[in-house]
């Protein structure tokens, strides 16, 4: 069985228009006005994401982001805060009941979309590996989701290449997530606040500590692009849900 799904490929927004048609899609799921659905979109400006708890004060440089142009939005997800530069985003909102997320809690959930999200960059010959519960873990730099990989999140080569957040509300699972396509280590280390604030050389041993933990997919030597990826992910996931896929709009660029 096959089951129908809503795909929407979105052109480049700000970070406040897509968390507002993220929460908006949401709403839409939870009153059956839809059907589950996948959503494809990029950020413009570049935007630091925060999670749903964190304070902006302790974790942002404000004076920095406007600086170098990247505005701030709070995510209704949790976890930490992503900068949305060079990148791709995924959007799964699926009612909890659908068999897809198996009735299960949120790694279940995890572990289900990475599943789609490992079929698509095997597709484009990428080998890709979730991480298991016993190895994640808590990261060193409080405000930087890609500081550390946690359960079914994935890496390659290594090192963690996408990023995701979860929230559950009215039955319907939001889940969406960052693919990294060239991770901006000195702009993170820019805009992020440092606890405590250090010498030049802490700041250069804190840009070196994500590079070591994190990179994106043609920083690791794979020539995708988001075009190619937006392929792959709705193949990928089709084969995993498995889905057709209708009411194709939006365009993707590069």
């Amino acid at each position: 069985m096959r089951y129908q799904w809503r795909l929407i490929l979105d052109p480049p927004m700000s970070g406040k228009e897509n968390m507002e048609k993220d929460r908006e899609l949401m709403e839409e799921v939870a009153s059956g006005e839809c059907p589950p659905i996948l959503r494809i979109y990029q950020w413009s400006p570049p935007a630091v994401s925060l999670g749903y708890f964190q304070d902006e004060n302790e974790v942002v440089d404000l004076v920095a982001c406007r600086d170098s142009g990247v505005d701030v939005v709070r995510r209704p997800t949790g976890g930490r805060a992503v900068l949305h530069n060079e990148e791709l985003t995924y959007s799964i909102i699926v009612p909890e009941a659908h068999p897809f997320i198996n009735k299960g809690g949120v790694l279940d959930a995890y572990r289900s979309i990475s599943r789609g999200l490992v079929t698509a960059f095997n597709l484009l010959g990428i080998v890709a590996a979730l991480v298991p519960e016993k190895e994640s873990g808590a990261g060193l730099a409080p405000g930087s989701c890609f500081d550390t990989s946690t359960a079914y999140e994935i890496q390659v080569d290594g090192k963690k290449v996408v990023g995701s957040a979860q929230l559950r509300r009215e039955g319907v699972v939001l889940q969406h997530g960052a693919i990294i396509f060239s991770l901006p280590a000195e702009l993170y280390n820019k805009v992020l606040q440092k606890e405590p604030a250090g010498s030049k050389a802490d700041q250069q041993i804190a840009q070196k500590d994500l590079g070591d933990k994190a990179a994106g997919l043609n920083d690791l030597g794979y020539n995708i692009s988001y075009k190619l990826m937006t392929r792959a992910l709705v193949k990928g996931f089709s084969m995993v849900i498995p889905a057709v896929f209708t009411s194709h709009n939006g365009v993707i660029k590069k």
